[in-house]
């Protein structure tokens, strides 16, 4: 197998290392806080009113609705479901378009086959709903009006997935879809089995929405509030304050790095913008900050401890003119095994006369991987990173999910030209980075005359240039996935190691001139 497939494949290998560890990070996520996001996602079919009057003038020109009273005891409160009607999808299929999941999962099932339950149905769940949520809220629903509606589902209608009554006396023991099954249940018991929905329909509304509330991991907050930006509303969603030894639950990792960098960044950004829920918060620059002060912040703690092994590789790179004159002594090395050996100890008497250890560098990668994987995990979980937007990019949203938003060309609603600067500014500064280095050494060594083409040091330059392009490769294909803010962390950790080597290249110079004086 050619050096260069090798390569490749190990470059290949340790992207889907990467993204199968990162993949893996620990979801501090409780169920109670899950459920708040399912409901925040998928809220229902209705829309309340304080009359039937109300209702009616609310209604858009070119859409249908279902206008009925909620309660039939309560004369103050009235529901309006808009729905688009298709009977050429499926023979009396309702599209339901107030919850954008909902209609997604309708109109996913509708094209397999699968039946639809029809709007009496949604209708009866969500009564069945809003008088749990009223209960919990303290309300009665003969007299309950459209404010106290919409602060019991505010603060309760994450019942519609979470808990059911056995669990009442025990909130903690309940489990996401408890209660769902059970309104289900109850709908079957007073309506009849043939309102409910059927199981295949149940198992595609699941999934998909298990498929979302899984993908969200920003539930890592310092101070209990209300987080994020869900569904077609972009509604927040309360989050409970998680300390240290939530974290350690998790594992290692989460209790070394993911914790302590998600706190650090909750409290920075807090602090900038004077607590969770003002308008400089939902600006995004403090997050922004926060982001960028964190960073460096790691960085630091990165040189603090890998020091040594940075400031061996710069010596390993300052040593590269004495390198390549051994290696212009050895020209046939590659093919011969006598000056092969020879080149290789010449070589390590070098780097031991100078004190360089060439496998230092590896110590610096053993810590900066899971400093990585923790990093990423935190910027991930970070309830605050997921509030606001800065310049419309919301710093939880991938990358590439804000590149998709090409609805809103030419304008930057939806964060896109944000996103693609980022991205830009990311993978220019990655190169750099990685270039530096070699760039400076090729500056050394430019006036170094050379007894003749050596193949072995070509072939070493060769496959320099293959890792560092394969790097460079796999960093922009997993820049497109990363969130937002792990693109800022790449972004100013690509500015600090640029001002690191040139600060070690000034420091090496110096100690040079000192040593020739």
């Amino acid at each position: 197998m050619k050096k260069s497939t090798k390569f490749a494949l190990t470059i290949g290998a340790l992207t889907m290392a990467a993204l199968v560890v990162t993949s893996c990070t620990s979801n501090f996520c409780t169920n109670i806080e899950k459920s708040r996001i399912l409901f925040a996602v998928e809220p229902g079919v209705s829309t309340y009113y304080a009359s039937y009057e109300e209702a009616v003038g609310a209604q858009k020109d070119g859409y249908c609705y279902q206008i009925e009273q909620v309660f039939s005891d309560n004369d103050h409160l009235f529901r309006s479901i808009e729905v688009v009607y298709h009977p050429d999808t499926q023979p009396n299929v309702l599209e339901y378009t107030h919850s954008n999941q909902l209609y997604t999962i309708i109109k996913s099932a509708a094209s397999k086959g699968i039946n639809v339950p029809s709007i009496n149905y949604f209708s009866a769940f969500d009564t069945n709903l809003l008088s749990k949520a009223a209960a919990h809220a303290g309300y009665n629903t003969s007299t309950l009006t459209v404010e106290e509606t919409n602060y019991a589902l505010t603060n309760f209608g994450y019942l519609k997935f979470y808990g059911n009554v056995a669990a009442a006396k025990n909130p903690e023991s309940a489990n996401l879809w408890e209660n769902y099954s059970y309104i289900n249940g109850q709908i079957a018991y007073e309506y009849g089995d043939e309102l409910v929905p059927t199981n295949d329909f149940v198992a595609s509304y699941k999934t998909t929405m298990n498929s979302s509330v899984n993908a969200t991991k920003a539930c890592i907050a310092t101070v209990e509030g209300d987080y994020g930006s869900y569904g077609q509303h972009e509604t927040r969603v309360r989050m409970e304050a998680k300390g240290w030894g939530y974290a350690w639950k998790k594992g290692p990792i989460s209790g070394l790095i993911v914790w302590p960098v998600a706190a650090l960044t909750d409290v920075i950004a807090t602090s900038f913008a004077g607590g969770v829920g003002t308008e400089a918060m939902h600006a995004g620059w403090p997050q922004l900050l926060a982001l960028i002060i964190v960073t460096v912040i790691v960085r630091l703690f990165i040189l603090g401890v890998t020091f040594k092994s940075v400031l061996n590789q710069q010596k390993m790179q300052a040593l590269q003119p004495e390198l390549t004159k051994i290696q212009a002594k050895y020209p046939n090395a590659n093919t011969s095994q006598s000056e092969k050996q020879r080149l290789s100890e010449e070589t390590m008497r070098l780097y031991k006369k100078h004190k360089v250890n060439p496998l230092s560098q590896l110590l610096v990668l053993v810590i900066q991987f899971p400093i990585f994987i923790g990093v990423w995990g935190a910027f991930s979980g970070s309830a605050v990173l997921s509030t606001g937007t800065f310049l419309h990019l919301n710093l939880s949203t991938s990358i590439w999910t804000a590149l998709k938003n090409v609805r809103t060309l030419p304008g930057n609603l939806g964060g896109w030209w944000t996103a693609l600067v980022l991205f830009l500014l990311m993978a220019a500064s990655q190169f750099l980075a990685m270039k530096l280095p070699q760039w400076l050494t090729k500056r050394r060594t430019k006036k170094i005359s050379r007894m003749g083409v050596n193949p072995a040091q070509t072939q070493q330059n060769r496959t320099m240039n293959i890792v560092s392009y394969a790097m460079l490769a796999m960093i922009i294909v997993m820049g497109f996935t990363l969130p937002a803010a792990m693109g800022v962390y790449w972004f100013i950790g690509a500015l600090f190691s640029l001002a690191q080597s040139l600060l070690t290249q000034v420091f090496l110079n110096k100690a040079k001139y000192k040593n020739k004086k």
